[in-house]
């Protein structure tokens, strides 16, 4: 009879149960960002997160490797924040605006401290590689892709346009920025750069950045 109970717990069981775990997820990651914020990546250990999240350690060896895996899972959540919206029915000021906001969470939040972390790890990783492709860059892509498709609908940009070189061109320059050349990214930064992008991509004799 027990057996039976535990094999098929009651909704309500389920449902408190997941919440709980959903409440736990949430104290671990606001932990990891807390860390990260003060100790930067080399300083991140699943000890100090899970003082500071009031948990066990195998708490968080259950959903996650290492202190690596945290900091991805973390910056699968704030990736989120850089969106292509609110539409402005303007692609330039859009592709300025998806640039602007990548470079303010890489200079002014965890996410550059993050990113700053997993290059190598990510290199070295293959695992690692697979899952931050698949969830950091594939999003990054689908984010471009849309923006991209919205231009050529309204005639901004040109119908031959590939959304993964956009992209390449988009974020290339900000992370050879800021993590090869040390060069400033200022407010004007991402104005400057699809100033100089948006020839390329706008259809023939359309160069105007508005």
């Amino acid at each position: 009879m027990t057996d039976s109970i535990a094999e098929d717990p009651s909704p309500t069981t389920a449902s408190g149960h997941d919440k709980r775990r959903a409440r736990t997820e949430r104290s671990v990651l606001d932990a990891t960002r807390a860390v990260l914020g003060e100790a930067g990546f080399a300083g991140l250990t699943v000890e100090g997160v899970a003082a500071r999240a009031g948990v066990a350690k195998t708490t968080i060896y259950r959903r996650h490797r290492s202190k690596t895996d945290l900091a991805l899972a973390l910056l699968l959540e704030m990736v989120g924040e850089v969106s292509t919206r609110p539409y402005t029915q303007d692609t330039a000021a859009e592709l300025v605006a998806l640039v602007d906001k990548t470079v303010e969470l890489m200079q002014t939040t965890v996410m550059g401290l993050i990113m700053k972390g997993l290059v190598s790890e990510v290199a070295a990783d293959p695992q690692l590689a697979e899952v931050y492709r698949g969830q950091v860059v594939t999003r990054r892509q689908a984010d471009v892709t849309e923006l991209v498709e919205r231009g050529k609908a309204r005639g901004e940009l040109r119908e031959d346009l590939d959304p993964e070189t956009v992209t390449d061109l988009l974020l290339g320059p900000i992370y050879y920025r800021f993590f090869l050349s040390g060069s400033p990214m200022d407010r004007s930064f991402g104005r400057r750069l699809i100033a100089a992008l948006l020839p390329s991509l706008a259809p023939a004799g359309q160069t105007s950045s508005g």
